[in-house]
């Protein structure tokens, strides 16, 4: 499919028309996209890969299988410079939370779909805008990516089909395994399995009772810990006088103290976890390697609970379901999927858990055999992080296979989670996109200036 405006875009000035691939549909892809078409100030051609036939805005956070989006509608913006942007087109689409009183739209939670709608329409503008920009829609995968002949990058995609480009964007995120069921059926059953600790699994568990398709769920967590609730309404940031440490023990040492004081206060531990999110990054780049795999086994999960937060409504209904029995929490990693339930391994050695219907809504990490990252390694366009995360990138998403070296492959959002803590959260996927947007234009000036070497980060 190609999405092109009235006429061909022509280059100007005699210079060559900039290639440019997205590898995903998801949020992350089609935010990038935004950013590219309202700030890469030069025409360009844009190819979209992903084997879906529909753009989805926001895929990877409102998927069809889940209705809850953790994040406020005051966070929401696809333009960081227009805050208000999303609660205007609720606005002016009469898409306004039902719940939400006026003054308290900031603060209202909206179903997935419709932040879906606001990013597909925003994308759908921002093209018709750009008459200089051509797009097109790939429904094929991306195979390898490697170096081209003639300068650049040589993308194969699924099909065979082999394509150079001055650029690549990878935002095909972690991804959800879409809360798959083994058994797909809407028959209503005693007993179900929910596998994931996230925001997705608690919602696809609450779903499953509500709906009556299941007296009885199973919540099985591999951490033990489940998603802690949002306030009622947003807080600030609550900072302590303390100086703020740049090691692991230290850090969480900071964060006891500091939560103990705003308990003591009555302002609640959310304002401690805002103003620790803002400082993550550099300590996260203070910590030492061994730190940092401390941090992957022991703390991560105790982190992500308390970062990724239900809206207030659903935490409650989850504390009430696992209160009257409806919901049983469950702690062990999942060794194997059946027909009729699951081989957990736990504390206590393996167990079988019966169910007559399971559903699995973890996380996928980045597949490290997969056919797309060995290409980009052997290639030497990017590296796994240290702590095999995802890939190894700099704060606007350039993958760096060397500290010296950027060769045109940005790796956008969740997928460089393992070198920038929370970038797989809306709102700092939204300032990435524009940030690479802008550092993607200055690389292919330098480029052009000097032909033929590669651009010092």
């Amino acid at each position: 499919m190609t999405l092109s405006p009235a006429h061909s875009p022509q280059p100007q000035g005699g210079a060559a028309l900039a290639r440019i691939a997205i590898v995903g549909r998801g949020f992350t892809g089609l935010m990038t996209a935004i950013a590219l078409l309202r700030a890469f100030k030069r025409p360009f051609h844009l190819v979209m890969y992903d084997p879906f036939p529909k753009i989805d805005g926001a895929q990877s956070i409102g998927r069809p299988s889940s209705t809850l989006l953790n994040s406020r509608v005051r966070d929401l913006s696809v333009d960081p410079s227009l805050r208000d942007d999303f609660k205007q087109w609720l606005e002016t689409n009469d898409r306004l939370p039902a719940q939400s009183e006026e003054g308290d739209v900031d603060h209202a939670f909206v179903p997935g779909e419709v932040f879906s709608a606001y990013v597909y329409q925003r994308f759908s503008e921002a093209l018709r805008e750009r008459v200089d920009v051509m797009v097109q829609v790939r429904a094929d995968s991306v195979a390898a990516i490697g170096r081209h002949a003639q300068r650049g990058l040589s993308l194969l995609s699924s099909e065979g089909e082999q394509a150079r480009f001055d650029a690549v964007f990878l935002a095909t995120g972690y991804g959800l395994r879409n809360c798959v069921g083994v058994d797909d059926s809407q028959t209503a059953v005693r007993d179900a399995l929910v596998i994931g600790g996230g925001i997705h699994a608690v919602d696809r568990a609450l779903r499953l009772l509500a709906a009556g398709e299941a007296s009885h769920v199973t919540l099985i967590s591999a951490s033990g810990f489940l998603p802690q609730p949002h306030t009622p309404s947003a807080v600030g940031i609550t900072s302590s006088s303390q100086p703020f440490p740049n090691t692991l023990r230290g850090a969480f040492r900071y964060l006891r103290e500091a939560a103990s004081k705003a308990a003591a206060e009555g302002s609640g531990w959310q304002g401690i976890m805002n103003d620790f999110r803002l400082r993550a990054h550099d300590l996260w780049q203070a910590l030492t390697p061994e730190e940092r795999r401390r941090f992957k086994r022991h703390v991560k999960p105790i982190y992500d609970s308390h970062r990724n937060r239900l809206p207030i409504g659903h935490y409650e209904r989850l504390r009430q379901a696992i209160e009257s029995g409806a919901i049983t929490v469950r702690k062990g990693r999942v060794e194997r999927i059946a027909t009729n339930g699951v081989l957990l391994s736990t504390s206590a050695g393996l167990q079988v858990l019966p169910a007559e219907r399971t559903i699995d809504c973890r996380i996928r990490l980045i597949d490290a055999d997969s056919l797309l990252l060995r290409s980009l390694v052997s290639a030497n366009l990017a590296k796994r992080d240290e702590l095999d995360i995802g890939i190894f990138v700099d704060r606007s998403g350039r993958a760096l296979a060397d500290p010296e070296t950027f060769e045109g492959v940005f790796a956008m959002g969740p997928l460089g989670l393992g070198s920038l803590p929370d970038i797989d959260l809306v709102p700092e996927i939204v300032n990435q996109a524009h940030v690479a947007t802008d550092v993607l234009g200055a690389w292919i000036d330098g480029r052009q200036e000097a032909p033929g070497t590669a651009t010092r980060p």
